[in-house]
């Protein structure tokens, strides 16, 4: 990495931290847009990298919130009880999704973050929108890249048998 990219690096993880210590947002969607825009990163590198940084980040942010006496551990445990299962899906699922597949489902995912953000700050977006919105366009998406998939394809000729 360059003196730049390094200096881009630590800037970047300075604003998300601050923001993450602030509102709790941050570690996945702003770091994994980080990640895509600044260094180019192949989705598996995008997941990887970022969760492991969130990792570390959320412990540091955890334990901040922890002193300040900010945490339910009620409905912590009750949220680790399907988080658990669904990180160690998600993680076996990600090394298998063919590399477009995982960078249609990672705007899928960010665009429904952008619009929880969104109304989160006091736009008045119904919960439908917030779920089906994202939906609706990862799978308008999805028929687009299938589309232009099958117009570029290359045309196998077919062998006839007849003898």
């Amino acid at each position: 990495m360059t003196p730049g990219y390094k200096l881009a690096a630590v800037a970047m993880g300075a604003g998300v931290g601050f923001v993450l210590g602030v509102t709790s947002v941050g570690s996945g969607a702003l770091i994994a847009v980080g990640l895509i825009l600044l260094f180019r990163l192949v989705p598996r590198r995008v997941v990887g990298t970022d969760v492991f940084h969130a990792a570390i980040l959320l412990w540091a942010a955890g334990l901040a919130q922890l002193v300040a006496g900010n945490v339910d551990f009620v409905l912590m445990v009750n949220l680790l009880a399907g988080s658990l299962p669904g990180v160690w899906i998600g993680a076996r699922l990600s090394g298998r999704l063919p590399e477009r597949g995982l960078r249609l489902a990672l705007a899928t995912v960010l665009l429904a973050a952008g619009l929880g953000l969104t109304a989160k700050a006091g736009a008045d977006i119904p919960a439908a929108a917030l779920v089906g919105g994202p939906l609706l366009a990862g799978l308008v998406c999805w028929i687009i890249l299938r589309a232009r998939d099958r117009r570029t394809a290359p045309v196998v000729p077919e062998v006839s048998s007849s003898r």
